[in-house]
């Protein structure tokens, strides 16, 4: 798995597996993501902290995307 600081500084998007059931608010605690504003999508729909997720849920996490015309 991509270090989530490559995550952060790329905005490549990762999907993660997690290895137990847990709490997408647990997840990116472990994940050193806490407060951070990002998209996340549990099977391929929107999520917030405490949607469940398990071992057979695929996680989407979205960085941040800041940008525009000047």
């Amino acid at each position: 798995m991509r270090q989530i600081a490559d995550l952060l500084e790329t905005g490549i998007i990762e999907t993660i597996t997690p290895e137990r059931e847990m709490s997408v608010g647990d997840l990116l605690k472990e994940l050193n993501l806490e407060g951070k504003y990002f998209g996340i999508l549990v099977d391929g729909k929107k999520a917030d902290e405490d949607t469940v997720i398990d071992k057979d849920s695929s996680i989407t996490i979205l960085p941040h995307i800041a940008g525009g015309l000047n």
